[in-house]
């Protein structure tokens, strides 16, 4: 073999020598780090055993030290509240160290780790789920031990040392409170809170050091107290009975809570004495003065403040006032001041509770601590104000439920029974309040809450008897006749004062359904669904089937009185809606060159008012433009031309207007100020080809600019609105008058003056008489809920009020006898037809029409507009008058109009 060839064969040979140490250089480098990895995992398994061992031994009752450790152990502050979300721990992956030697084991720690720290995290929710009160109870009692240990240092005295190992006792007695184990705990802490350790001055500690050992004590006492306060709070009374021991342990149990309210006073005393007799390097008589000073001056401060709160209820009623005169016809403004007038009794005494409230805090203080524990006293002197004030207002809303108004005196008498009630029950509100300052929730607690309760029940039969016959009668306004045999045994002389608190939740829904209908009485949709009702109800009651349209016959005599105009000789009562006023204001503005607005447009429905306001309209206008001519004008039936209404308008004004608008403002300059009134202006327009050039041409009228001549238009509101329609944004004037509905008061008025006026009597029929409660028999409430039926029925219309009032209404001699007012039924317009439909939107639309200007409108024949008027007059809707032209029948006229309107063949 040549040298070369065993060349070449050497370095083959060595490569092949080279290549496994090549190999095996990446394979220790991963598995030297593979060992870091164990190494740190290793560590950090050990970290989280030891934090399970210390929360271990947390949960059994070995606790840290330090505040400090323990928060660091739970990863939060113990007595900090608990975050709204708190996520588990999440499962870290297994890292792959390349390293298949150390694989498994670096596999078994990460599974121990994530298993490590998901038991820390159950253990540690152990303790952070405990109620907040109590976890701050158990961080204040950490605090005050390492206070302790500051104030005795190392090794402590022996003085010192039994408040140490209580201390210690207490916080090992806590543990288990996270195990949900709340008898061993309620029962060892309640022997630790009956045996507190005694502090006794030595020569081995000085004052300072014992002083400071003392309020510790109080302190340790203190949280121990809130502790047990809120176990007791947190279960039943039965489970906290049965977790001392059961029924057999409560005179015990009630006679160590006895004890230690006496040794809650005596470590009041002995506090308030260290505060007294030492105060840093200033003389003992100076914490003396700072006290007696804070008292007067606490004192004097509770009067001006009891002074200042009574302002309060003064300031509310003249808010009360003010928000009444600003109302105005914004309803939702009274009943906010109905809020405030029954609120401004109580606001005094709510004031000074919340004022005392607030300042108890700052009052924990040595300068301050004879005025801090005389707070009890001014919040038991709220208490009784309120009590006062709580009695009183329950005989008062007794009589008025009854339909009884106290007078003065009788007003003084409620208000001494019901400082005599106050007064009876002051005594246990001031034991509840001494045992919840020393106690908390606790046996004692519970039991003199309920003697508080028996007293007040009491109490309250006893306050109730004043207004016996009123309480009965209160109470049937909501409970059914057939109960009354049984609330008469109930409420009898002899155990009325017994049995009379049974009933008072009654009596108190009966108040608030009162009140509920007086707040909504001011809401239209109240007072017509409540209407309705009660019609329904009647219905039912007496089977009467609905009303057939037709009007039962009248005197003459009487039925005069409810025609459009009253007998000659009689005065017309005037009954003001606004309107008249409304439309004095755009004229007098108008006369005064304050616009340059000479038109009014006024809509209303047929029988609104709308012509009788033009004679009022008359009046005022002579008062207030004596100068101003009025030229009043009823337009006849379907003046629909415009020659015929030129020559109308011309005739009325001395102007000949056959050129058209252009004539009238050539003669306005020389023109004395003139109020030209346009009334029943439907009958300028007929819908039809043709029968809108009337109406245009009132248009040009309305808009001519005219300094001297004022146009006031009065129209159907059903024709306006279908005018709109047709004419959209060309309104002839942006000054429009919308004629609203008449209100219940309005109503009433004009009905109940013109029967005034008749001199026949008046009576309600007994379905209005209310037969029990404290309505029965009351004319005014069958009154009022005649006129809340009839306002509903007409809605506000007058003049189907009016014609309701006849239907209703009994002639018997000199006397009328008032029923339910009871509308016709539109139902029968069901069986007419669409054609017939039609005919009857018509009439409605244009407010009168003959046959041929109905069949031109309606684009019918003759002989099927005959027929659906021949239906119409049959049914006793529809009125034809001597000029032949047919009419809606008041009493059918919002029936109708509300049944077209649902059909869609109405514009409005």
């Amino acid at each position: 073999m040549t040298r070369c060839g065993m060349g070449l064969a050497g370095i083959f040979l060595g490569l092949m020598l080279l290549s496994p140490a090549r190999a095996a250089e990446p394979d220790s480098a991963a598995c030297q780090a593979a060992r870091t990895l164990l190494a740190k995992l290793s560590e950090q398994q050990q970290q989280l055993a030891g934090q399970q061992q210390a929360l271990d031994a947390l949960l059994d009752g070995t606790l840290p030290t330090r505040l400090d450790t323990l928060n660091e152990q739970l990863g939060q502050p113990l007595d900090a509240p608990l975050p709204l979300t708190r996520p588990a721990p999440a499962r870290r992956p297994t890292p792959d160290s390349k390293c298949p030697s150390l694989q498994d084991d670096i596999s078994v720690l990460s599974d121990q780790i994530n298993s490590l720290r998901a038991a820390n995290e159950q253990l540690r929710r152990q303790v952070l789920t405990l109620p907040l009160p109590q976890r701050r109870a158990f961080a204040t009692l950490l605090q005050l031990r390492e206070q302790l240990r500051q104030v005795t240092g190392s090794p402590p005295p022996p003085a010192a040392q039994p408040l140490l190992q209580h201390i210690d006792s207490v916080l090992a007695t806590l543990a288990p409170l996270a195990r949900q184990q709340y008898s061993t705990v309620l029962e060892q802490l309640d022997r630790l809170w009956y045996l507190p350790p005694t502090v006794e001055q030595s020569t081995d500690i000085d004052h300072d050091t014992y002083l400071q050992l003392m309020g510790l004590r109080l302190q340790m006492q203190a949280q121990i107290r809130k502790l047990r306060a809120d176990l007791w709070q947190r279960r039943s009374l039965w489970q906290m009975v049965a977790s001392l021991g059961g029924f057999q342990q409560v005179p015990g149990i009630l006679a160590h809570e006895a004890e230690r309210i006496a040794r809650q006073g005596l470590d009041i005393f002995t506090l308030t004495r260290s505060d007294l007799s030492h105060e840093g390097h200033h003389p003992r008589t100076v914490p003396v003065i700072k006290n007696l000073v804070a008292v007067i001056l606490g004192i004097a401060a509770f009067v001006l403040l009891v002074r200042l709160a009574g302002r309060s209820r003064r300031a509310a009623l003249n808010l009360h006032d003010r928000v009444i005169r600003a109302s105005g016809d914004r309803r939702w403004l009274w009943n906010i001041s109905r809020l405030i007038s029954g609120l401004a009794p109580a606001l005094p005494w709510i004031l000074i509770w919340l004022v005392l409230d607030a300042l108890s805090p700052w009052l924990d203080q040595p300068a301050t601590r004879l005025l801090f524990w005389l707070l009890p006293v001014a919040k038991a002197y709220v208490i009784f104000g309120l009590m006062c004030l709580g009695g009183e207002w329950l005989l008062l809303r007794v009589a008025q439920g009854a339909g009884r108004y106290l007078n003065s005196e009788q007003s003084g008498q409620a208000t001494g029974q019901a400082r005599r009630f106050a007064l009876t029950l002051l005594p246990l509100w001031l034991a509840m309040m001494m045992i919840q300052a020393s106690l908390g929730p606790s046996l004692l607690y519970y039991l003199v809450g309920m003697v508080l309760l028996t007293a007040l029940y009491l109490a309250l039969g006893r306050l109730l008897v004043q207004r016996r016959d009123d309480y009965c009668i209160c109470l049937q306004a909501l409970l059914p006749s057939r109960l009354d045999p049984a609330v008469e045994v109930l409420l009898h002389p002899a155990v009325f004062w017994l049995f009379a608190p049974l009933l008072l939740p009654v009596a108190l829904v009966s108040f608030a359904v009162t009140f509920t209908d007086r707040v909504l009485g001011e809401f239209d949709w109240y007072v017509r669904l409540k209407a309705r009702w009660f019609r329904l109800r009647t219905r039912v009651a007496e089977g009467s089937s609905e009303d057939d349209g037709t009007e039962a016959p009248k005197s003459e005599h009487y039925e005069r009185w409810f025609a459009a105009t009253v007998p000659e000789g009689s005065k017309m009562p005037v009954i003001d809606t606004g309107l008249a006023s409304a439309m004095e204001k755009s004229i007098q503005r108008w006369h005064e060159d304050k616009t340059d607005e000479n038109a009014l447009i006024v809509a209303g429905e047929k029988g609104c008012g709308k012509s009788l306001s033009l004679q009022r309209l008359e009046k005022a206008l002579a008062q207030s433009c004596p100068d101003l001519n009025i030229v009043p004008l009823s337009v006849p039936a379907k003046t629909c031309t415009p020659e015929a209404i030129y020559t109308l308008v011309g005739e009325a004004l001395d102007t000949d207007l056959s050129q058209g608008p252009g004539a009238l403002v050539e003669s306005d300059e020389g023109r004395a100020p003139t109020l030209l009134v346009l009334d029943e202006g439907q009958n300028f327009f007929l819908a039809s080809i043709g029968g809108l050039d009337g109406w245009r041409a009132v248009q040009g009228l309305l808009n001519a600019r005219l300094n001297n001549i004022f146009l006031l238009l009065m129209i159907n509101n059903q024709s306006w609105a279908y005018l709109n329609n047709v004419f959209g944004h060309d309104s002839p004037s942006r000054n429009v008058i919308r004629v609203k509905r008449w209100g219940q008061t309005d109503l009433r008025a004009l009905i109940l003056s013109r029967h005034q006026l008749s001199g026949y009597t008046l009576r309600y029929d007994e379905a209005l008489l209310s037969s029990r409660g404290p309505e029965a028999g009351n004319v005014r409430n069958a009154e009022q809920r005649y006129f809340s039926l009839l306002w509903d029925a007409s809605r506000g219309n007058p003049m189907v009020a009016l014609r309701l009032w006849l239907t209703s209404s009994k002639l018997r001699g000199k006397q009328v006898l008032v029923g339910l007012p009871t509308p016709p039924s539109a139902s029968v317009l069901d069986g007419m037809g669409d054609t017939a439909l039609f005919v009857y939107a018509a009439i409605a639309t244009h407010e009168n029409l003959t046959t041929a200007e109905i069949s031109a409108v309606t684009h019918l024949a003759e002989p099927v507009v005959r027929y659906a008027l021949k239906a119409g007059f049959d049914t006793g809707f529809l009125q034809k008058s001597e000029d032949g032209r047919y009419r809606l029948v008041p009493l059918w006229y919002q029936q109708v109009i509300s049944y077209l309107t649902g059909k869609n063949l109405l514009n409005e």
